[in-house]
């Protein structure tokens, strides 16, 4: 998992498809070994993603759009109020460009690479 880990911690968008959904672009925050989303009312869309339990993931080239990589990945919801929440929310909030989420309706998304 050693190209995984170092496409998804460079990547500042990746795309991902739930099963039977086209893919969809995503702003991602890498951590030890995982890709979190952000997703809910108002925030990035990611159709079917929430109610997966697995999920495909492709990075492409900033330059050319073609796939560096891709890979399937275990999704997991972050449970609110959690640890594992309370230090995700600073680096999520930090990695949008405007406004903040709104955290009482946000859902934090892990996925996790599968072999």
């Amino acid at each position: 998992m050693g190209l995984v880990d170092e496409v998804a911690r460079k990547a500042a968008v990746l795309w991902v498809a739930a099963p039977g959904r086209d893919p969809v672009p995503a702003w991602p925050v890498w951590r030890d070994g995982a890709t979190y989303l952000l997703t809910g009312p108002g925030e990035q869309a990611l159709p079917g993603l929430a109610d997966a339990t697995e999920c495909t993931v492709t990075a492409r080239s900033a330059d050319t759009g073609g796939r560096v990589a891709a890979w399937r990945a275990a999704v997991a919801p972050v449970e609110r109020d959690s640890d594992e929440w309370r230090q995700l929310v600073p680096a999520l909030t930090a990695g949008r460009l405007n406004g903040h989420p709104d955290w009482t309706t946000a859902v934090v998304l892990r996925l996790t690479p599968v072999a």
